[in-house]
């Protein structure tokens, strides 16, 4: 039996508006009204997630920036992580070295920074619910640790993104995980971290094995969660190389959230 749903945000829960479908948000709705668990896992920040499902106050736990931090249901921080504050700089030395792409800085704390503003950025900090900070010093405050940053954000054309993930990975061997999040999005992780650790740890939590969760996802970065479950649900518009990874294809959340119904119920019929 499934007892825990999943489900992505961008590009899965969220459409190219940044909206909830109202028949995504009916689905979500009976989710809880047939009792099954509900968690988002994003890359998005937690703050960010609480705006979103503000309906749906302390009835979902959070996998929030791809793993960095995780929340139980009554809001409570599970766990975080952040990188090394060495790891941290040369990230942003490597950011400066790179100026064509834009890129951010994201924060355990749900702050998040880039070196320097300008019309460039702004299309990209628009698509980000809170605001952007600012820090005086930003190089310095990573390399002391006064900053404590969980994740990288690279934006840019997909085909130098990919190339820099490659660069990124030989120049930071062992010291990160990297993956591609949207179609003009890298993001860059503390490593080990990703949405599927921060999943099983609350697989863990509920004491859950891999055949009662389902997960909903349709990039890269959903993956992780993928290999945790025999229920996993690509969104159709995802990647091809993401839709081989699931065990189903699906057209929306709300078509996904049915069949993980309908599969229960067909179980239960059984005994």
């Amino acid at each position: 039996m499934i007892k825990l749903i999943v489900s992505d945000l961008d590009g899965t829960l969220l459409n190219h508006s940044l909206r909830i479908t109202e028949t995504d948000w009916e689905a979500v709705k009976l989710a809880f009204q047939e009792g099954y668990e509900f968690c988002i896992a994003s890359g998005r920040m937690h703050s960010e997630i609480k705006l979103l499902m503000q309906e749906f106050h302390g009835r979902y736990f959070a996998v929030s920036q791809n793993g960095a931090t995780i929340y139980k249901k009554d809001k409570e921080l599970l766990s975080d992580y952040f990188f090394e504050p060495k790891v941290s700089f040369e990230l942003h030395q490597f950011s400066s070295r790179n100026p064509h792409f834009v890129s951010f800085i994201h924060c355990t704390d749900d702050s998040f920074y880039t070196e320097n503003r300008s019309e460039a950025t702004l299309p990209y900090e628009s698509r980000i619910l809170t605001a952007c900070s600012d820090h005086g010093d930003l190089a310095d405050a990573l390399k002391n640790g006064v900053i404590k940053s969980c994740k990288y954000s690279f934006f840019g054309e997909i085909d130098k993104l990919i190339l820099l993930k490659d660069e990124l990975q030989d120049q930071f061997e062992g010291r990160i995980e990297s993956f591609i999040s949207a179609n003009d999005c890298l993001d860059v992780m503390p490593l080990n971290v990703s949405k599927g650790a921060g999943l099983s740890f609350i697989m863990q939590e509920l004491g859950l094995s891999r055949n009662e969760v389902a997960c909903i996802g349709d990039s890269f970065n959903d993956l992780s969660m993928f290999a945790l479950t025999d229920h996993s649900f690509a969104m159709k518009g995802g990647h091809p190389d993401v839709k081989k990874k699931a065990a189903h294809v699906t057209n929306s959340v709300a078509e996904a959230i049915e069949h993980i119904i309908t599969y229960n119920r067909s179980l239960e019929a059984r005994r």
